[in-house]
C-alpha cells in the first residue's frame, strides 16, 4: 500500500509541475503629441455713442482649449497678446482692452490637475506676450477648457467705425 501511495503522490507532483503557468510579457509604446490651443472669436458686438464713456463686455464667450499630450509632464503656458483697434485712422489703444480668467472658468475635459489663471482680475493687454493660463510641471497634461472675459473702453470721443485688434494666443511648454 505504501508503493501505491508513493506512486499516486509522485505522479501528482509530477502533474503539477507539468501544469505550471507560462507567462509572457506585453509591452506598449506610448508616444507624445504637440501642445495645441484653440482661442475663439471675442466679440463686443455693436456700441452706441451716448456722449459718455463706456466699457463693454465681450457677449461671445465660448469655450477656448488648450490640450497637453506630450507625455513629458514638463507644464506650459497659455499667453495673450493684440494690437490696437483700428478702423481707418481711428484707433482704440489696446491698452483699453482687458481681460481676466476666473479658475471657476476653467474645466478638466480628460487629464490630471487643471490649470490656473494667472489674470484673475481684469488686466489691460498689450502687445507684449502675458500669461493667462498656466500649469506647473506634473500638471497638466489632458484636455481643459477655459472661457476667459474681456471688456473693452470706449472713449466718449470715439470715432464710429468698425474696429477690429489682432489677438495673439499661444502655448509654450514649461513651467
Amino acid at each position: 500500500m505504501k508503493g501505491k501511495t508513493i506512486g499516486v503522490s509522485l505522479v501528482v507532483l509530477l502533474s503539477l509541475v507539468i501544469a505550471m503557468p507560462a507567462f509572457a510579457d506585453a509591452t506598449v509604446t506610448i508616444s507624445g503629441g504637440s501642445l495645441s490651443v484653440t482661442p475663439q472669436s471675442i466679440g463686443f458686438g455693436t456700441v452706441t455713442l451716448a456722449g459718455a464713456d463706456q466699457t463693454v463686455t465681450d457677449g461671445d464667450s465660448t469655450n477656448w482649449s488648450a490640450v497637453d499630450p506630450t507625455g513629458a509632464g514638463a507644464g506650459w503656458n497659455v499667453t495673450i497678446a493684440a494690437t490696437d483697434f483700428v478702423d481707418g485712422g481711428n484707433t482704440i489703444a489696446v491698452a483699453n482692452f482687458d481681460a481676466r480668467l476666473l479658475d471657476a472658468n476653467i474645466s478638466t475635459v480628460a487629464g490630471n490637475t487643471a490649470p490656473t489663471s494667472s489674470i484673475t482680475t481684469y488686466t489691460a493687454l498689450s502687445t507684449t506676450a502675458q500669461t493667462l493660463l498656466s500649469a506647473a510641471v506634473g500638471d497638466g497634461m489632458g484636455s481643459y477648457t477655459f472661457v476667459p472675459d474681456f471688456t473693452l473702453d470706449v472713449a466718449a470721443s470715439t470715432f464710429a467705425g468698425t474696429y477690429t485688434s489682432t489677438v495673439t494666443v499661444a502655448i509654450v511648454s514649461g513651467p
